[in-house]
């Protein structure tokens, strides 16, 4: 979308490569870009179609599952389309895909677009020019949001599985909120600090219904495999990837595992939900790792898989020297509110002790399951010297070339420059490239706890 007369959204994306001398940041606009095919077929599919085929994946759940593996969501994974929804009270929302659409030519990536009917031809008519070449529109006349990933999985051969479609009153924050509750105490009864704070975000995508709209664009798109899930896992609390011996397996957050043990009957607990969404997503339940949630939301806001076997997890201690850094130099070169300081910095340290306490007991669960932890500092607070930025929830893969690449929410200069080395020089996964998308629209889209990742879902 153009802001200004003589800018694009091209001009709004920041790239950084690997070089002999670390990294390099390069204009994107200089970067080769190849044409790439849309779906082969688009159809489209009115309210009574989308009913009926709800109310049969309804029907057959608890049936067979996929008979091939889940899409990985690591960094070996090569994305032919990368879905998004539109939706015009969300800013954030097409100046997004128009960026995606940019880098979809870069990276061999084809963006395929879903939104309400009556949004599709003024969407259409503001899209950027060059971007609109590489996207595909289709529309949802059923549930819908933003959110994307949160809406199901892909499977290697193009199958989809959704969560469990519930009643739009179903209380699911209610049951997180008590199971949480219960974990923690547990911990506190084994010698673990409790800690000490019970906030949970979940059940959103079930109360906009908004499994209906992958079901919608997988139909759409010629996917003739798709299941409904006996369990309920929103796609941001699940990461699934390969060992370094091509084990297939599956981190899923512990929240995600309490809803599924309610869904199921009689006293059903943790190791039941486990077997459930084994089952449901075609795993052995040895290689469903459940993990407790490092924060108020899901295991994507905090942490993401790079190559095989490697998990990058946030470390707060490491976001809170940089924080402190930043606060002091902020107040050094300001003649006013200087008394405010050591107040911003007890806030700041405050809140990271906090988070650290959650991301400690997930990189211990990590390295038990023998997966490789990188703690790197990826998402910060806002402070009164740093805008909110989040590194972590990036979508990524590798393109037609082998070439690995990585596409991330923006942020201030000095921390996307911190992040690029940390990724292209520090993390043995082998990236090339990391396109941060505009930094403007970060605030907008993580104000409702939502970074790139959340807002697109990969097809190989």
């Amino acid at each position: 979308m153009r802001i200004w007369p003589f800018s694009s959204a091209a001009d709004k994306i920041t790239t950084y490569r690997k070089s002999a001398e670390g990294i390099e940041k390069i204009p994107f606009s200089g970067l080769a870009t190849r044409e790439q095919s849309p779906p082969s077929q688009l159809r489209t599919l009115d309210s009574v179609q989308l009913r009926q085929e709800v109310a049969r994946l309804k029907a057959a759940r608890g049936g067979q599952g996929p008979q091939d593996e889940l899409l990985a969501k690591d960094a070996g994974v090569n994305p032919s389309q990368m879905l998004m929804a539109h939706d015009p009270q969300d800013k954030a929302s097409l100046p997004y895909i128009e960026q995606m659409a940019l880098v979809g030519q870069v990276e061999d990536f084809h963006v395929v677009v879903d939104t309400q009917p009556e949004h599709l031809q003024k969407a259409k008519r503001k899209l950027d020019k060059q971007a609109a070449a590489n996207t595909s529109w289709i529309t949802n006349s059923g549930g819908h949001d933003s959110w994307t990933e949160d809406h199901g999985e892909f499977t290697r051969k193009g199958g989809v599985i959704v969560p469990a479609l519930m009643p739009v009153d179903t209380e699911i924050d209610a049951w997180v909120f008590k199971a949480r509750a219960e974990r923690y105490r547990e911990m506190e009864k084994q010698g673990e600090k409790h800690p000490g704070c019970n906030y949970a975000i979940q059940g959103l995508m079930n109360g906009r219904q908004a499994q209906e709209e992958l079901i919608n664009s997988a139909l759409s798109t010629g996917v003739q495999d798709v299941r409904m899930a006996v369990s309920y896992v929103e796609g941001g609390n699940i990461l699934n990837g390969h060992r370094a011996d091509g084990t297939p397996y599956a981190l899923v957050g512990r929240d995600s595992l309490a809803v599924t043990a309610k869904l199921l009957t009689g006293k059903a607990g943790e190791a039941e939900a486990v077997s459930q969404i084994a089952a449901d997503y075609g795993l052995k339940p040895e290689n469903i790792i459940p993990v407790e949630q490092p924060g108020d939301f899901h295991l994507d806001m905090a942490m993401t898989l790079a190559g095989p076997g490697q998990v990058l997890l946030n470390d707060s201690r490491q976001v809170l020297a940089l924080q402190k850094e930043w606060i002091t130099q902020h107040y050094k070169h300001t003649w006013f509110n200087r008394d405010e300081q050591p107040a911003e910095l007890e806030q700041v340290e405050k809140k990271a002790n906090k988070t650290a306490v959650f991301e400690d007991i997930v990189e211990k669960q990590l390295k038990a399951a023998g997966l490789e932890v990188h703690r790197v500092p990826a998402v910060f607070p806002k402070s009164v010297a740093n805008s909110q930025m989040n590194f972590l929830n990036l979508r990524q893969g590798q393109n037609d070339r082998g070439e690995t690449f990585a596409v991330s929410l923006g942020g201030e200069e000095r921390a996307e420059q911190a992040f690029a080395e940390t990724l292209l020089t520090k993390i043995p996964g082998g990236y090339h490239r990391i396109h941060f998308l505009d930094r403007n629209l970060t605030p907008e889209t993580l104000h409702y706890n939502g970074g790139i990742k959340c807002r697109t879902k990969v097809k190989a």
